[in-house]
């Protein structure tokens, strides 16, 4: 009786111990972060974190007003005039690398030569089959609205560089980055040499990680 009441209390104890391992890691399993693939299931899933449309970008038929389209190819890569050259016409480059543009200066009315830098397009036709819808923009200093095309360059895509961490008990922070899969009319003009880093708060619920929040982090620029 003694022998078999020591053994049932040392099962009992054995079954005991087993249970709060069982339990403690069960604890830790729920405190984990969302792995990598996780967390990216659940950003493709939310509308906060991209936008699931085409991205239709603006080229440019006119350059910046008083610049030449020697002083344009100058300012490409540097700081100066940034948000008027590089910002506003950056894309004319590629487009004349594949051979789809070409630049001139112009001069008609008011301005002065050698006027400013304006781009052709070779095959307007092709261009037009590829989704490039004709559009103006704001009004030039000869009171002419400022002309340009829309362009259908591909879909935002989502990757995420590195774990997720745990920010509570069921909270996560996960970092992700937002480029464009581009289609040839993004090749064309370099629409993917831009990124956009952007950062998550994820929250676990009964069906799985769900994004809650989505603010901008650092905005990043593969052109030297």
């Amino acid at each position: 009786m003694r022998l078999a009441a020591a053994v049932g209390m040392r099962e009992r104890g054995i079954s005991t111990r087993a249970l709060g391992v069982l339990l403690t890691l069960i604890g830790v399993g729920c405190q984990r972060p969302p792995s990598r693939h996780v967390a990216l299931e659940s950003l493709m899933r939310s509308p906060l974190s991209h936008d699931t449309a085409t991205v239709f970008p603006r080229v440019w038929a006119d350059g910046p007003p008083w610049f030449s389209c020697a002083e344009v190819i100058a300012k490409f890569d540097g700081h100066a005039d940034r948000a008027v050259v590089h910002d506003a016409v950056g894309n004319w480059r590629p487009l004349i690398v594949v051979g789809w543009a070409t630049l001139r200066d112009t001069s008609a009315g008011v301005v002065a030569e050698p006027g400013w830098c304006v781009v052709r397009l070779t095959d307007q036709g092709a261009l037009n089959a590829r989704g490039w819808t004709p559009i103006t923009g704001d009004t030039l200093p000869t009171r002419r609205p400022r002309r340009g095309w829309s362009v259908p360059v591909g879909h935002q895509q989502l990757a995420v560089p590195t774990t997720p961490v745990l920010t509570g008990r069921d909270s996560a922070s996960a970092s992700f980055v937002v480029t464009v899969a581009v289609n040839a009319n993004g090749v064309a003009i370099a629409a993917d040499r831009d990124s956009l880093h952007r950062e998550a708060t994820l929250v676990r619920t009964d069906s799985g990680w769900q994004v809650v929040r989505v603010r901008d982090a650092v905005r990043e620029s593969n052109t030297p």
